[in-house]
């Protein structure tokens, strides 16, 4: 580590405190303890991630980012799973290897959901425990490496003390404890960003060329890891203007050192996207045949769309990373109905990000926060160049968010969670040798973020502060916290409560029984058979009765109004006890029983199950739908009539704006296109038409 200069040695002594005292003057009688520190910080988060994550089972994304690593490792190719670029994917899949797992490697054109079980298939065919355990250990270097950065820079800026201070939080923030160990892109961009702010910052210290190549390594790693790591150009386009106007060198003018420093993060780009084409294999087209994803698509802004296309045609960017990074715009830029705090708004508040992040802080960490503002305001000028690098990323960040019009859930917020940290430990720390209270509460407050964080041990994914009851109530307020995670803790509950009847509902692609959960399950994708109505003991996925998409409504609308009467695994999953009528369960399940049978080519079986499907839940857009499509090869007539059917149903739907709908109503439209034009030809005239009840929708 190169020499602090003065100022940095002067923070931690500045006046006594009792806060780290004892401890600054042990580091400067025997300097090479201070790597102690770190070592520790890191061993503490090394330790917590396996002993959490083995309690889970696979989550969302797993298998598919597993699959699509293996597969680039083995077969160079990059088709599945496009949306993600390589570099987390391949970390995880790295120990695979050794394994020797078997894998197809022609090119995967299919959508998300096929390569989702596509990627299932591979995973669960094999010896998939210890694949998980030792993908999930691989990626977990990116959260040894964050807490091992976030040393680093807060020492670097701060000193000792702040560093100390800023580890602790690290280590017990419960949502870093939660994704980092999965095998997933946002802990490890989250790493990847701020080394990247780390380099630019020791740059414009000390301008010689190691750092200006960390920078441009780091960098181009940020986008190797993640789409949304594309703002680390802008970030440090914005500090380098920021350094120019704050910290002027000398007699030379403000407007020269900004260029300057414009010019140098220009150069850092370009040895950023050689960083980039290199993880691409520096190759252009998504497999090793020569393959390559069709045009960028899905891009709601025209001007997007353009740019996006002109660097496919010139061959700038690799063509996976393009046809990825129109996924991520598309996505950003729909509009979403969300589940927002127990309501379903049709466009996602403006509020929705920053009560997430209320929601998933630790009631000390909130505290702490408004300690360090006052801290950070009454001395900012102290050190003005460490508090801009570490406000301005957190700040643009932020804004990126919420300029997104999707509610953000707190893990694709984790990349500004460490400045946040830094910012929040220097404030304090501030405080404290100013006022001496703050000093004695500060210990307290550290020791209260780590006790909420590890009372939710194992359940951090579905972490809540006490403000809002905890972990069991976070359903309540927020959507998503089952990502499949507790199929295990599911299995161990009903151990200690043993029930005649079980049974489990789930809106993932894996089956609970693969983790030995003792009840018949059914769901969105598993082609299992269900009774209409059902009693006993009824398990069912918390995020189906968040959701607020059609087919998941379907599958949980029994359960909308009842009262769980316990939780498992925080609130992922929620337990009933009763009669239930489930003929809209039903329903789904002779439409996958249908879906399965065209897929091995049984027409007349699977025209049986749509025909069940609709006798189940007449009043179902998606069975009528379903029926339409299995009836268009034989019956046109019939078809329009369910088709027809099914549009006016999505039409009466007051959420009929949400993406969900609007794509299976332009569906339906293509379809009764296809099919009014096949009535024609077999009886020479115009359909009957079912006339619409909301002649005003458009």
């Amino acid at each position: 580590m190169p020499p602090l200069d003065e100022k940095q040695n002067v923070v931690d002594n500045e006046r006594p405190t009792g806060l780290g005292d004892q401890a600054n003057q042990a580091l400067q009688k025997y300097p090479w303890l201070e790597w102690l520190i770190p070592a520790v910080l890191c061993a503490a988060m090394l330790g917590q991630l396996p002993i959490s994550v083995r309690q889970l089972s696979q989550t969302a994304d797993e298998a598919t980012h597993l699959y699509a690593g293996y597969r680039y490792l083995k077969c160079g190719d990059l088709t599945v799973s496009p949306e993600h670029p390589p570099l987390a994917k391949v970390i995880a899949a790295a120990p695979l290897l050794a394994m020797n797992f078997a894998v197809n490697c022609a090119p995967d054109r299919g959508n998300d959901l096929q390569q989702a079980f596509a990627g299932l298939t591979w995973l669960y065919s094999q010896n998939w425990p210890a694949a998980l355990a030792n993908a999930r250990m691989a990626v977990s270097v990116f959260a040894v490496g964050l807490c091992l950065l976030v040393w680093i820079t807060a020492r670097r800026m701060f000193g000792v003390t702040t560093a100390v201070v800023a580890g602790l939080l690290l280590i017990f923030e419960p949502n870093v404890l939660a994704y980092g160990s999965l095998v997933m892109t946002d802990v490890p961009v989250t790493c990847m960003l701020l080394f990247a702010v780390l380099g630019f910052y020791l740059w414009v210290r000390h301008r010689t060329i190691l750092f200006f190549l960390l920078t441009a390594l780091a960098a181009g790693l940020t986008l190797l890891t993640k789409d949304s790591g594309v703002v680390v150009v802008p970030i440090l386009g914005a500090l380098a203007i920021t350094d120019a106007l704050t910290e002027p060198r000398g007699d030379q003018p403000r407007w020269q050192l900004m260029l300057r420093n414009l010019l140098a993060i220009a150069l850092i780009a370009v040895l950023a996207v050689g960083v980039l084409w290199a993880g691409y294999g520096m190759r252009f087209a998504d497999s090793p045949a020569g393959a390559q994803l069709q045009e960028p698509r899905h891009i709601a802004a025209s001007a997007s769309r353009r740019v996006l296309l002109e660097l496919e045609d010139r061959h700038l960017l690799p063509q996976a990373y393009l046809g990825g990074f129109a996924t991520a715009l598309a996505i950003s830029n729909q509009s979403s109905i969300g589940f927002v705090a127990g309501k379903i708004y049709l466009h996602a508040p403006w509020f929705s990000t920053p009560l997430n992040f209320l929601i998933r802080n630790t009631t000390a960490m909130l505290a702490m926060i408004l300690v360090a503002t006052f801290g950070i305001a009454i001395t900012f000028r102290q050190q003005r160049r460490e508090r801009l690098f570490l406000l301005v990323p957190a700040v643009i960040y932020l804004a990126v968010c919420l300029h997104a019009n999707i509610s953000v859930g707190v893990r694709y917020l984790l990349p500004m969670f460490p400045f946040l940290l830094i910012a929040v430990a220097d404030g304090c720390v501030q405080l404290a040798r100013r006022m001496r209270w703050v000093s004695y509460a500060l210990p307290c407050l550290i020791v209260l973020h780590a006790a909420s964080s590890l009372h939710a041990y194992p359940n951090y994914l579905s972490y809540a502060s006490d403000l809002w009851g905890g972990p069991s109530q976070a359903y309540k307020y927020e959507s998503w916290l089952d990502t499949g995670q507790a199929y295990p803790e599911a299995k161990a509950y009903l151990e200690k409560h043993p029930t005649e009847y079980c049974w489990f509902i789930t809106g993932w692609q894996w089956d609970p029984g693969f983790y030995n959960v003792p009840c018949r399950t059914f769901g969105l994708y598993l082609p299992h058979e269900i009774p209409p109505h059902v009693h006993g003991t009824i398990i069912v996925s918390s995020t189906l009765l968040t959701d607020v998409r059609l087919a998941e409504g379907e599958i949980a609308a029994a359960f909308k109004n009842a009262t769980p009467k316990d939780h498992i695994g925080g609130s992922a999953l929620l337990v009933y006890e009763g009669d239930f009528d489930t003929s809209l369960d039903a329903a789904t399940g002779e439409r996958n029983l249908a879906m399965h049978a065209t897929a091995a080519g049984q027409l007349p079986a699977a025209l049986e199950h749509g025909k069940r499907a609709v006798e189940l839940a007449p009043a179902s857009a998606l069975a009528h739908a379903n029926l339409c499509v299995l009836l268009a090869p034989t019956q046109v007539d019939s078809a329009l009539k369910e088709c027809y059917i099914a549009q006016n149903l999505l039409l009466h739907d007051p959420l009929r704006d949400e993406p969900v709908r609007k794509y299976y109503l332009d569906s339906l439209s293509f379809t009764l296109t296809a099919l009014r034009s096949d009535y024609r030809k077999a009886y020479g005239h115009e359909p009957e038409v079912v006339p619409t009840a909301d002649p005003t929708h458009r």
